[in-house]
């Protein structure tokens, strides 16, 4: 199997980042695949990644479904199976192997010293509301030209759009689109933006269908969040 292109390691903690998101795709997704398996660095990076991210969702309160709901997808999960106890045991036994080996691959220092990375500052921001369930991450390299955004929470009102907002200090917001109905997106950035990354705030509005009419947010403001670089 040929291995995936080599990242330059200034990039590897932005790949890393996305990856722990669930953003990366395609090439970039083969590629993180095959670093985390056979490169140490980054997967303490990928780790580390999850981590910070995880660290971001502390203060979310856990909602107990029903009953019904959760027995049913328990049943959808995890259907009843007669499964040999050897064949169990075998199982079990991978399962030790494999966290055994990558405790031992993650514990076993390079032999060679890696090479010096000159790290590309990422930003990332926590977009939510003070009312309403919507919560989203975003993550940008700086210098990119575009945002990773993961939900977390929430869905746009009956009727209604989200739309995604940039807002430097003292300018009007810029529409950066309406965001799609999926969990993991990409959104463009404008060039304008181009190294002023560090002072943008992120902001979802509810919009009628098609977007903002006059290019101006009408809606309610549903979600805020700082850029801040975090690495």
């Amino acid at each position: 199997m040929t291995a995936p292109q080599d990242t330059p390691p200034e990039d590897d903690s932005f790949l890393a980042a996305e990856f722990a998101l669930g953003l990366a795709e395609g090439e970039d997704l083969a590629n993180a695949r095959f670093k985390l398996a056979h490169d140490r660095q980054f997967a303490l990076k990928v780790a580390g990644w999850q981590e910070s991210f995880a660290r971001l969702t502390d203060d979310i309160a856990p909602v107990k479904p029903p009953r019904k709901i959760k027995k049913k997808l328990f049943k959808d999960l995890f259907p009843k199976q007669q499964v040999p106890l050897l064949e169990r045991l075998w199982v079990w036994k991978g399962i030790s192997f494999a966290a055994i080996g990558l405790l031992a691959y993650l514990a076993i220092p390079m032999l060679r010293p890696a090479p010096p990375e000159v790290p590309v500052p990422v930003l990332a921001a926590q977009l939510k509301g003070q009312t309403g369930p919507l919560e989203l991450m975003a993550i940008v390299e700086a210098g990119g030209n575009e945002v990773g955004l993961r939900r977390i929470a929430g869905a746009a009102p009956d009727g209604r759009v989200l739309e995604l907002w940039a807002i430097l200090p003292e300018q009007p917001p810029l529409s950066l689109g309406v965001l799609p109905q999926t969990d993991a997106m990409r959104i463009a950035l404008p060039d304008v933006l181009f190294g002023q990354l560090g002072q943008v705030t992120l902001a979802i509005t509810d919009e009628p269908i098609g977007g903002a009419p006059e290019g101006s947010p009408t809606g309610e403001v549903r979600a805020l969040g700082a850029l801040e670089e975090i690495f």
